[in-house]
């Protein structure tokens, strides 16, 4: 399956939550939605980021797709940038991470210059507030829908960074 496909489900979320959100009267039930977008948001990535490991894997070495199945297969939870940075591509070797980090300073730039915000920041908020709601049952007070959506399509964005970089 192509990695993009991943981002189906939460897309068609989003646009749900798109006509409702606004009609919402209660700030619970609104940051409840939040947070359930945010698991879906993050859920996506993380089953992207398998996709792409395992398509660079098995195209380098069948031994070399077995082996990262078995390493990447509990991914959950560890998608933090550092993570994707120095524990995930940095595995392949330096080469792959130097693309990486030209890839994202790249989209980084283009965002920043287009007024879009940080490709880097928006993912790594998205990354807290889904944690936060997940583990502590709280959405933060300051972040909206419109900044869950932004994080989001930042987050599409560096996924696609980690596609780009992870090439034969």
């Amino acid at each position: 399956m192509p990695f993009e496909d991943r981002f189906n489900l939460a897309d068609d979320y989003l646009e749900h939550v798109d006509g409702v959100i606004t009609g919402l009267p209660d700030d619970f039930i609104r940051s409840r939605y939040l947070g359930f977008l945010a698991i879906s948001a993050v859920t996506a990535y993380e089953l992207a980021i398998k996709d792409i490991i395992y398509r660079f894997s098995d195209q380098k070495h069948r031994a070399l797709g077995e082996l990262a199945r078995s390493r990447f297969e509990r991914l959950n939870g560890q998608i933090k940038l550092s993570d994707i940075r120095k524990r995930h591509i940095f595995s392949f070797g330096k080469k792959y991470c130097d693309r990486f980090d030209r890839e994202l300073k790249s989209a980084e730039e283009a965002a920043l210059s287009s007024r879009q915000g940080s490709v880097k920041s928006s993912y790594g908020n998205l990354i807290i507030w889904r944690h936060n709601f997940v583990h502590e049952g709280v959405w933060p007070n300051t972040a909206t829908y419109g900044d869950l959506k932004t994080a989001y399509e930042h987050g599409k964005e560096l996924i696609r960074c980690i596609d780009r970089a992870m090439r034969r």
